[in-house]
C-alpha cells in the first residue's frame, strides 16, 4: 500500500489521487461538545496516545472540551484525556450510509440559509481541541470527498452531466489551492461556502456516484497547463465576472461570458454599464430570454429539487429587496459598526461595476448629528452584500433606485438585482440549465472557462 499523498503535496505530474482534509466542526463554530456515532463496521479509536482499539459499529464517541483541553468519552465509559481522537474505518466502496455520524454541524456560516444538519462522513473522523471549542476533521481520499461536494452545491436529482462538470470543477478549485484560507488550521479546506460545499454522504445517489467515477481525475487547466483556480457560483443572472472586479486580481484561464447561446441577443449587453443596466434587469427581453440560468431554462417552481437540501426556492436570475430609510440606516448602523453618527441617510450609490453589473463600490451618504454630510465607501461585492442585507444579499449585481418625499429627502431605497453570489465562472444554475437543455459536461465546461482545457491527470 502506497503513502496516503496530502493534496498540499499533490501536482499533476504524481499521476495518482491525493487525500484531503476537511474542516467540519470549526474553532469558531465554538461547539464544546461534538458527539459522534462509529459506521456500521467495526473501527479503529486512536486517542493519540497508546494503543488503537476496536469499536463496535454504533459506538458514540463524544469528545468535551475541558480546561483547554480534549476527554473523549466512549459509550458509557468514563470520559479521559487525551490529545486527539481519530476514528478510523476499514476500507471500503462509498456508499450513502457507510460512514461515521455527526449531528448538529453548521451549513451556511453566516449566510440567509444558515442551519445545523446532521452527516455522514466516510474516511477518518478526527477529534481536536481548539481555542473555543472542539474541531472535527474528515480525513478521506479526493474523489470520495467531491461526491459529497456535488450532491451538497447542487442535488442528487441534477441530470448527470450538470453533477459531472461540477465534478470537474470542483476537483480544479481544490487542487489548485491557490486561494489563501485556513492556513493555521489542522485541515485544507473547510465545509462550508467560505471554500465549497461538502455535506458528506447522505445525499448520494448513483447518479452522482456515476458522475464522480466517470469524471475521475479530470482536470481544467490553464493555458499555460497549470491546474484552473476554477471559481464558480450559483447563479450569474445572465453574464458571470471578473476575477477582477470580485477578488482585485487576475486568474489566468477564467473570463466572463455571456450565460447564452453563441449569438444570442443577450450578448448586446455585455457588458452591463449604468447605460444599459435598467434594460438589463426589467427589459422585455428578460421574458423571453433563453439565457441558460433564467426562469424560462430552470422554472422557479422546478428548481427547488435541483439545488442543494440547505438551499431555498427562489427566482434568483432577478430579484428584488427593499427598504425603508430607517429600516436602512438601523442597518448601515449594525453591519458597518462606526456609523454610530448616521442620523439620517441622503444617497446610497454605486461608484464601480463589474462586467456583469456586479457593484464592488457603494458610497453611503448620511448627515451626522451636527447635520454635517458623511460619504463612508463600502468596498469589494462581498461586503457589499454583507452590509446591505441582514444575513446576506444575493448579489451585488443591483440597480439602486430610491424613492424621495416631495422635499428630496429619502424615504426607501429598493436594490433590483440578477444573480445569486460572486458570479466568476461557472455558473452552477446556468450549467444546470445546460444540462436540461442536452448539453455533455465538456461542453458546459467549455462554456464557462472557454480558455481552459481539459485532461485526465490520474
Amino acid at each position: 500500500m502506497s503513502t496516503p499523498l496530502s493534496v498540499r503535496d499533490w501536482s499533476p505530474a504524481a499521476g495518482r489521487e491525493p487525500v484531503v482534509r476537511i474542516g467540519i466542526v470549526l474553532d469558531e463554530d465554538g461547539d464544546a461538545v461534538v458527539r459522534v456515532k462509529t459506521p456500521t463496521a467495526p473501527c479503529r479509536l486512536d486517542l493519540g496516545a497508546g494503543p488503537t482499539r476496536v469499536l463496535p459499529p454504533g459506538t458514540a464517541v463524544i469528545a468535551t472540551m475541558a480546561g483547554g483541553g480534549l476527554r473523549v468519552q466512549v459509550g458509557n465509559e468514563a470520559a479521559v484525556a487525551a490529545p486527539l481522537a481519530r476514528v478510523v474505518p476499514p476500507e471500503g466502496e462509498l456508499t450513502p450510509d457507510g460512514g461515521a455520524r455527526v449531528h448538529d454541524v453548521i451549513a451556511g456560516r453566516g449566510f440567509h440559509w444558515q442551519r445545523r444538519i446532521d452527516v455522514t462522513l466516510a474516511g477518518v473522523v478526527e477529534l481536536r481541541p481548539g481555542r473555543r471549542g472542539v474541531v472535527l476533521v474528515n480525513e478521506l481520499a479526493l474523489e470520495d470527498y467531491l461526491a459529497g461536494v456535488i450532491t451538497a452545491e447542487m442535488s442528487g436529482a441534477c441530470p448527470a452531466a450538470l453533477l459531472e462538470a461540477q465534478c470537474v470543477v470542483a476537483r480544479a478549485w481544490l487542487l489548485a489551492l491557490t486561494e489563501p484560507k485556513h492556513t493555521d488550521e489542522p485541515y485544507d479546506r473547510c465545509n462550508d461556502d467560505c471554500c465549497q460545499r461538502y455535506q458528506g454522504t447522505d445525499d448520494l445517489n448513483p447518479t452522482a456516484l456515476g458522475a464522480a467515477r466517470r469524471t475521475r481525475g479530470v482536470l481544467l487547466l490553464t493555458p499555460s497547463g497549470g491546474v484552473l483556480d476554477a471559481n464558480y457560483a450559483k447563479s450569474c443572472g445572465g453574464i458571470s465576472e471578473t476575477p477582477v472586479a470580485v477578488w482585485g486580481l487576475e486568474k489566468p484561464g477564467i473570463s466572463p461570458v455571456v450565460d447564452a447561446p453563441p449569438n444570442a441577443p443577450e450578448r448586446r449587453f455585455f457588458p452591463v454599464t449604468e447605460a444599459n443596466l435598467d434594460e438589463y434587469l426589467d427589459g422585455d427581453w428578460v421574458r423571453t430570454t433563453r439565457c441558460y440560468c433564467s426562469p424560462n431554462v430552470v422554472p422557479v417552481e422546478a428548481i427547488g429539487r435541483f439545488l442543494g437540501r440547505v438551499d431555498t426556492t427562489d427566482d434568483y436570475f432577478r430579484w428584488t429587496k427593499s427598504y425603508g430609510r430607517e429600516e436602512l440606516e438601523a442597518l448601515l448602523r449594525a453591519k458597518l459598526g462606526d456609523a454610530d453618527g448616521l442620523v439620517e441617510l441622503r444617497d446610497l450609490r454605486v461608484r464601480a461595476r463589474g462586467v456583469s453589473g456586479r457593484a464592488y463600490i457603494v458610497e453611503a451618504e448620511w448627515r451626522d448629528a451636527r447635520g454635517a454630510p458623511v460619504v463612508r465607501r463600502i468596498e469589494s461585492e462581498y461586503r457589499i452584500r454583507q452590509v446591505l442585507h441582514p444575513k446576506f444579499l444575493y448579489s451585488s449585481a443591483f440597480a439602486v433606485r430610491p424613492e424621495r418625499a416631495a422635499d428630496g429627502r429619502l424615504t426607501r431605497v429598493t436594490l433590483r438585482g440578477a444573480g445569486w453570489g460572486h458570479g466568476v465562472g461557472l455558473c452552477q444554475i446556468g450549467a444546470l440549465g445546460m444540462a436540461l437543455c442536452g448539453h455533455d459536461y465538456e461542453t458546459i465546461c467549455r462554456h464557462y472557462y472557454p480558455k481552459a482545457a481539459l485532461a485526465r491527470v490520474y
